[in-house]
């Protein structure tokens, strides 16, 4: 199966209203025909949302929320709720960041009932998964544990619509990413899994891209690994040109 690879931009706490439409501007000038053969998703902060969304228009590029509160109900200051995103006009949601995980104490239970109320909400989860500095030393047995944890309940249907980050923790805010080897075995693992539990329709379905310390000089061999669909990047994903050369590497590899 053929699947479209995907790119995505976090710009974390990082861009003003002014910022984020200059950026949609020379981004879509830069990427011209790209936006035709990679999906690309775009997370920026809650402010941003809704002129990133208007600034758009019928531009292919999808919006993200960064995050939602582990509740629906109202009383929660400070929050954001899945509905609250659906209704800006987002499409996705991030689910399980390292640095949400780190500040706001989430653990994998708490990611889980945020999984349940995106899809709720008509959100397609993007979950990030990978191994913590804490877990065990075998990729393999942290991301068996995190991966039960955070889809425990969800269905063939809904595992299909997600896309997942594979994204260590050691690779937040370091200065270059994890080894081609080290994505391999940890986005190999990631499919395997999903073939065992719902079967290899849904397993092919599914996209995985890496995140961590993601810039242009390492795209290349970060993509050799097949089950690598794509990247996430943070500090290179509010660089419109940088960004694009990003997008431009992803689209030529796997199209080889």
């Amino acid at each position: 199966m053929v699947r479209k690879p995907m790119a995505l931009a976090n710009w974390k706490m990082a861009m003003t209203i002014a910022e984020s439409w200059e950026w949609v501007r020379d981004f879509r000038a830069a990427a011209g025909d790209l936006l035709n053969e990679i999906d690309v998703v775009v997370c920026p902060p809650y402010t941003a949302l809704w002129a990133v969304i208007q600034a758009l228009g019928d531009s292919p590029i999808q919006v993200g929320g960064q995050n939602i509160a582990p509740t629906a109900e109202l009383s929660r200051t400070g929050e954001i709720s899945a509905a609250l995103l659906a209704d800006v006009g987002c499409q996705r949601v991030m689910l399980g960041h390292w640095e949400v995980r780190r500040y706001l104490h989430d653990d994998d239970e708490t990611v889980n009932r945020k999984v349940h109320l995106a899809l709720e909400a008509g959100l397609s989860p993007i979950l990030l998964v990978g191994e913590g500095r804490d877990d065990p030393p075998s990729i393999e047995t942290a991301l068996e544990k995190r991966l039960e944890a955070v889809l425990a309940g969800c269905t063939a249907e809904q595992v299909m619509g997600m896309a997942f980050i594979y994204e260590p923790e050691a690779a937040i805010g370091a200065t270059k990413p994890v080894t081609p080897d080290h994505v391999a075995a940890g986005s190999g693992f990631i499919r395997k899994w999903v073939q065992d539990h719902w079967g290899a329709n849904v397993a092919n379905s599914i996209r995985i891209i890496y995140g961590g310390s993601v810039a242009p000089e390492y795209a290349h061999d970060l993509l050799s690994c097949p089950d690598v669909d794509g990247l996430g990047a943070g500090r290179r994903g509010r660089d419109p040109e940088s960004f694009t050369e990003i997008v431009r590497q992803i689209v030529r590899v796997k199209s080889e």
